[in-house]
């Protein structure tokens, strides 16, 4: 199977880097220009599944060619007391950069993890052979990308995948 993670296209919040995780929101006047962008490649999947949030449904509607699944497993990570604040705050450093530490209200990589491992499992079975996109948001990328590369936590820490952007993985 390939797989095309496709982090949505740019949203008020992440211009300004913002924490916005469960907040739902439109794309930005970029984020309308980035999502032509994706529109005009001539990628043809076999599934397009998406994070419901607004800002990945129109993000995934635009490289669809057929209808869109909606799973919540691909919702952004839940920054709890951080959302809506900048993303600069140094006391959210330590929830950053640390697999099990929660932010207050919120979740940790770890939760984050534990539900994209059964999801990946779930699309390699129903879809082996095929081309699958995923539209979501960064820090699900981010764990996406640690489930299907070997990345040290160096790495992990250390790698964005821009929005408006594609990934390819061979699985």
């Amino acid at each position: 199977m390939t797989l095309f993670v496709i982090r949505h296209c740019s949203t008020v919040c992440s211009e300004k880097k913002i924490f916005c995780g469960r907040t739902d929101l439109p794309l930005s006047p970029l984020g309308e220009r980035e999502k032509e962008a994706l529109a005009q490649k001539n990628w043809k999947f076999d599934a397009v599944l998406s994070s419901p949030l607004l800002r990945a449904r129109q993000t995934a509607e635009a490289v669809a060619r057929g209808p869109v699944l909606y799973d919540g497993r691909l919702r952004e990570r839940d920054f709890g007391d951080f959302e809506g604040t900048s993303c600069a705050r140094p006391d959210g450093a330590p929830y950053r950069h640390s697999m099990d530490l929660k932010y207050p209200n919120g979740e940790s990589y770890l939760d984050v993890f534990a539900r994209i491992r059964p999801l990946l499992k779930e699309i390699g079975r129903r879809y082996a052979g095929k081309r699958v996109c995923l539209v979501s948001h960064g820090s699900v990328c981010r764990v996406i990308r640690a489930c299907l590369t070997k990345m040290t936590e160096e790495q992990f820490y250390g790698w964005s995948q821009p929005n408006g952007t594609a990934a390819e993985y061979d699985m």
